[in-house]
């Protein structure tokens, strides 16, 4: 029986079932579901960071019809096995090579990333860098053409401004918070593929990502986003028509700072393509990795929940004291008040500060707070970076990830650090 049939058969649609499960979520009994779900409200897409609800967002559709956080505990795991097993063999019955969807340990985190994605097809690679530069050695060719916002991830401009150029691709910088912008510049000359950040690394720019696929998409462009920082939990792109979905599932996914992967999922034939260049790319997903990526996906929910919370609150105290210029939160509706299709922000903001002698010492003071540049696991750390005109960071600026700490202690060593740097 189908998705369709057994919301049929219980008088429910997918969207209602969705919807009653978000309502037990909350602690309504399941007997009252089906009331539940008659008279519930339309969900806002914009969610709160605030709500405890599991994830219940009009582009989210599970092909099993369950909720997110019961899929990422289930979804590909072996029948009898609530512990992912590892098989570290490079090449047994069954499975070609490790890394690849037929490997049983890697498999079951390729087919959570396809489901919660919602996508045809998944591979992985050894890290985000990885899976991102054998996604674009496998697509491009000398003379094709790359559209990408101005700022990205350091190591994907490396890349953009460098490597790409040496193979003869053309690259061009927009500023993609003016959806216009992309417009142009695909009515002046093709592109083959559009690339960009959601939320922007380390601008905390909110881009308008359904407008942009709309764009790219009507100009025949392949649409190639990065969500690792908002995760499947806040925000779906393939659900909007997104061809290629990257993470780094170093950061988030994982959740706990002790595995490297990286994973494309999206359309078959364009997945298929990467995978086969991995042959003589070479980078693969480790058995190892996967393991431990799959065992920190199961509560990718309430860490995605608790990284909101805490960001919120901080962001709130940055902003009120008197040492800081800007906070840049797409929480804050001073920084973001535009966004209307994001369940949340997760745990990434950045800092302007009005003394560069904060800037400047605050690692120095920090206790509780880390001075790293990783993101995306349990501890809070802060990154101080320098100023990039073309990029848009801004003079004085620090990044800051906040992890599972309770907001409170996260607070009271931002405090205690900004006082003593003067």
């Amino acid at each position: 029986m189908n998705d369709r049939q057994r919301a049929e058969r219980d008088g429910l649609s997918r969207r209602e079932i969705l919807v009653g499960l978000g309502t037990a979520a909350a602690g309504l009994p399941m007997v009252q579901m089906a009331t539940a779900a008659e008279h519930a409200p339309s969900v806002n897409p914009a969610a709160t960071a605030e709500s405890d609800a599991d994830l219940v967002d009009d582009h989210f559709v599970s092909d099993s019809s369950r909720h997110f956080g019961s899929q990422v505990i289930h979804c590909g795991e072996m029948s009898g096995y609530n512990v992912t097993p590892i098989s570290q063999d490079k090449a047994s019955p069954c499975y070609q090579r490790p890394g690849n969807m037929s490997n049983p340990t890697v498999a079951p985190l390729l087919q959570k990333m396809k489901e919660i994605e919602g996508t045809e097809r998944a591979i992985g690679a050894p890290c985000g860098m990885g899976i991102i530069s054998q996604t674009y050695l496998a697509l491009l060719k000398p003379g094709d053409r790359v559209l990408t916002h101005r700022c990205n991830y350091d190591w994907v401009m490396t890349l953009f401004r460098q490597y790409l150029p040496s193979c003869g691709v053309d690259v061009e910088f927009l500023d993609l918070t003016n959806p216009d912008e992309l417009a142009a510049s695909l009515k002046a000359k093709p592109a083959k593929i559009v690339h960009w950040e959601p939320y922007v690394n380390p601008t905390m720019e909110v881009l308008d990502t359904p407008a942009l696929i709309r764009i790219a998409k009507q100009a025949g462009a392949i649409v190639v986003v990065d969500n690792t920082w908002l995760t499947p939990y806040l925000f779906q792109p393939a659900r909007l028509g997104a061809d290629l979905v990257i993470h780094s599932v170093t950061k988030y996914v994982g959740g706990h700072g002790n595995a490297m992967g990286g994973v494309v999922s999206g359309r078959k034939d364009l997945v298929g393509r990467i995978e086969s260049a991995q042959n003589w790319l070479g980078g693969l997903l480790r058995p190892m990795d996967a393991f431990l990526v799959t065992q920190g996906i199961k509560t990718l929910p309430m860490r995605m929940r608790q990284h909101c919370q805490s960001a919120q609150k901080v962001a709130e105290f940055l902003q009120s004291h008197p040492a800081v210029a800007r906070v840049r939160y797409g929480g804050l509706p001073a920084w973001n008040a535009k966004s209307r299709f994001l369940n949340g922000f997760g745990g990434m903001l950045g800092v302007e500060w009005k003394n560069d002698s904060v800037h400047q010492r605050l690692g120095r003071h920090v206790r509780l707070i880390i001075e790293q540049t990783s993101l995306g696991d349990p501890v809070t750390r802060i990154n101080k970076r320098g100023e990039d005109k073309d990029r848009g960071i801004p003079p004085r600026y620090t990044r800051v990830s906040i992890g599972l700490e309770e907001p409170e202690d996260i607070i009271a060593d931002l405090r205690q650090a900004i006082a003593k740097c003067g």
